[in-house]
């Protein structure tokens, strides 16, 4: 009997034709592509079951990397389901940042010096936030915002997981002021003590790969414990991590690598889906196996989802299919207002047999706020795989509610000092000074007035008391908005954003999501009581696990996992994809509105049976647009019912021929014009593409000004 007959025999596994082909391959480097829901782990598995059962490689010998803790738990308890009761031997299943570990250990102690963590379960004297915290406040004089914190924290983490350079850490507008700088700062205090070395968890893969790449002694000895190298969800690796594992799997190259370029979704924290798509100039002699076959979805949901992708130009060419019975149609969704997307989604939960078998997927994590609001005043439970409260701690949030306080104790000068540069009431810091000497139980405003001796000043302060006081007398609604206008709160915030260089879009939309989830409730209190139950709702969905209720989750997050029915939320321009996708994309650079169609793709790949696509016309009082990947779903899933509208459109915009003997030869450009215009017609710029001419319709001007300029400039394109 063989292998696959003994498995299917003894673990009810049956792997198709290119699963045993993976498994069977064991000698030189493989990049095993897989298409979502094709049983990549099951197959990763049985491979390890083969080199040992069949190769007879000795288990210690065997290195299988995942990205998470939690999947390489999962993966072990998958592999001792299989192969428990005819494996006694333990293979090695590890993060990169436990290997890296290893390593570290092993390279301070050969060159005897001392090293400390100072992040995670640290005890030590040392900790990374308090040393950043500590590097800002001497830089700025003022203490940071957990935004400005988050900023230093990924910025040290991508630069470390990028490899970027020291030449090329450039202070660009877009970044906090001074954020080079203080990188510079907490990478010299972290070795500024010879005897005892810092590292935080990046720097445990900076220093294992100094340690392989210049230590012989220690190179030798990892290359030799492990003769074979499993990798899982390798397009989520970061440059560094796919440095180390080179090295590591040098100098035979017995290593497989698992990966999907199609759902590489974290350049944000240094993956590079470049290293996947130069796998064989990295590993010469590889061979690449794609398992296309989709186990998971319907076919209404592969196909489109299959056809979906191919917006991308920087992929691997795969064609994901299914086996599966047909099932119901891709829903789309555009309702007038984002409120009416939260009532229908709501309404479609309630009716739910299997609520553990629905997914609510999102791109940012403010979308789940009101979410979670609608939900609490529904009574629905839920689970959030990843719960990020930053929000209920947010500056704008406490602002609000600090401006809410002192409308019932206006003597509290310590509520004044947090916001007095917020509510244009002119105040200067040493008038502040002067007030926080005179403590007592009047209102600030009118000892303010005894401290000025302003005439215009007096008056205006006079004003700001009034409308302070008048606060708790609203609504929270039109408190919020007595705050934005009357007090100048609004005004404020553009101020910050510019001189902080803040995303000024984001700001607001925490002051909107504060301003929707105040409304209907009747006084101030119930609406810092509501904030509250939000965000103690929030914490405590972790207690729900497992249990028969929703899933609510960002599309980062929901990678790996699937569900009956998913609906995806918020599918509007500048969401999915964002701004930043949108305005890179216009000029000309493709990376991140790629990666964002990578996320709306991984999004659409969790549901089994039933997918939803959500979208509105207006929120917050603003319109805005249906997301071009939803425009772009539509035209696959209904294309008949563009036909009208591309024939209109065909009789109005100019034509343009393709000047095919004008490409450039250079081999890094080689057939440029041809791949801008088979780009171009890929993700729906161009109507139709054929040898004599094709047809171009853009959404934005910028973009049809670059391209059209691009094209006709180098002589691609010619007007006819």
């Amino acid at each position: 009997m063989n292998f696959f007959d003994k498995m299917q025999e003894l673990t009810g596994v049956c792997l198709n034709e290119v699963q045993q082909k993976a498994v069977r391959y064991a000698k030189g480097p493989l990049l095993l592509l897989a298409s979502p829901g094709s049983g990549k782990t099951t197959t990763l598995n049985m491979k390890i079951g083969y080199l040992l059962l069949v190769k007879k490689v000795p288990a210690h010998k065997i290195l299988a990397i995942t990205f998470s803790k939690a999947s390489a738990v999962d993966m072990a308890a998958r592999f001792d389901q299989f192969f428990s009761t005819i494996i006694k031997d333990r293979v090695h299943f590890s993060t990169i940042h436990s290997i890296a570990f290893q390593i570290v250990r092993e390279y301070f102690s050969m060159h005897h010096q001392n090293f400390e963590i100072i992040e995670g379960n640290s005890n030590g004297h040392f900790d990374k936030k308090t040393i950043l915290r500590n590097i800002f406040i001497q830089n700025r004089n003022t203490i940071p915002s957990e935004d400005e914190m988050e900023e230093l924290f990924s910025y040290s983490s991508f630069v470390k997981n990028k490899m970027v350079p020291d030449e090329e850490l450039v202070q660009k507008k877009i970044m906090m002021p001074g954020l080079v700088e203080m990188y510079k700062q907490y990478e010299a205090y972290k070795v500024q003590n010879p005897e005892l070395v810092l590292l935080d968890f990046d720097d445990m893969l900076t220093y294992a790969y100094k340690a392989l790449n210049e230590d012989e002694s220690i190179r030798n000895k990892y290359q030799q414990r492990f003769e074979y190298i499993l990798t899982d969800e390798s397009q989520d690796n970061s440059v560094i991590q796919h440095e180390i594992i080179y090295l590591l799997a040098a100098p035979q190259f017995n290593i497989c690598v698992v990966a999907d370029d199609d759902q590489s979704i974290f350049k944000w924290r240094g993956a590079d889906v470049r290293k996947l798509l130069n796998f064989k100039k990295i590993y010469p002699n590889a061979k690449t196996v794609t398992m296309a076959q989709n186990y998971r979805s319907t076919p209404e949901i592969v196909d489109t989802a299959n056809e979906f992708i191919k917006r991308n130009r920087n992929r691997y060419p795969k064609k994901m299919f299914t086996e599966n019975a047909s099932g119901e149609s891709i829903e789309i969704h555009n309702v007038k207002r984002y409120d009416l997307q939260l009532n229908y989604v709501v309404d479609e939960l309630q009716k739910a047999d299997n609520p553990c078998e629905v997914a609510i997927l999102y791109r940012n994590n403010n979308s789940a706020i009101l979410f979670v609001n609608k939900l609490f005043e529904e009574g629905i439970p839920f689970y959030m795989k990843d719960v990020e409260l930053k929000f209920f701690h947010h500056w704008i949030v406490e602002d609000i509610l600090n401006i809410m306080r002192l409308s019932y104790n206006d003597s509290r000068v310590d509520i004044l000092e947090k916001v007095y540069t917020k509510i244009n009431a002119y105040i200067k810091k040493n008038q502040m000074v002067q007030l926080q000497n005179h403590v007592n139980k009047e209102s600030v405003f009118d000892r303010l007035q005894t401290i000025i001796h302003a005439p215009y000043q007096e008056q205006v302060l006079k004003r700001v008391k009034q409308t302070i006081r008048k606060l708790q007398m609203q609504e929270p609604y039109e408190a919020i908005q007595t705050i934005r206008q009357d007090l100048g709160y609004d005004k404020s915030l553009q101020n910050a954003a510019e001189h902080l260089r803040m995303n000024e879009e984001n700001l607001f939309d925490i002051l909107n999501t504060l301003e929707q989830i105040s409304k209907e409730l009747p006084t101030l209190e119930s609406f810092a009581y509501r904030l509250k139950d939000i965000e103690q709702l929030m914490r405590t969905s972790k207690k729900y696990k497992g249990q028969d209720v929703i899933t609510l989750s960002t599309l980062h997050s929901a990678k790996g996992l699937e569900y009956d029915r998913v609906y995806m939320i918020d599918l509007i321009e500048g969401i999915i994809p964002n701004n930043e996708d949108i305005k890179e994309y216009e000029i000309g650079n493709i990376e991140e509105m790629e990666e964002a169609t990578r996320l709306f793709y991984v999004g659409m790949t969790r549901a089994r049976h039933h997918l939803e696509l959500l979208t509105y016309n207006v929120r917050n009082g603003a319109h805005v647009k249906e997301s071009r990947f939803v425009q772009n779903v539509r035209k696959i899933i209904a294309p008949e019912e563009n036909w009208d509208l591309m024939e209109k459109k065909k009789t109005t915009q100019p034509k343009y021929r393709p000047i095919l003997e004008n490409a450039i030869t250079d081999e890094s450009e080689l057939d440029l014009g041809i791949q801008v215009a088979h780009h171009l017609y890929g993700v729906g710029r161009i109507t139709s593409l054929a040898a004599d001419s094709i047809e171009i319709e853009f959404e934005s001007v910028g973009m049809k000004k670059f391209m059209l300029g691009f094209c006709l400039n180098h002589g691609y394109l010619k007007k006819v």
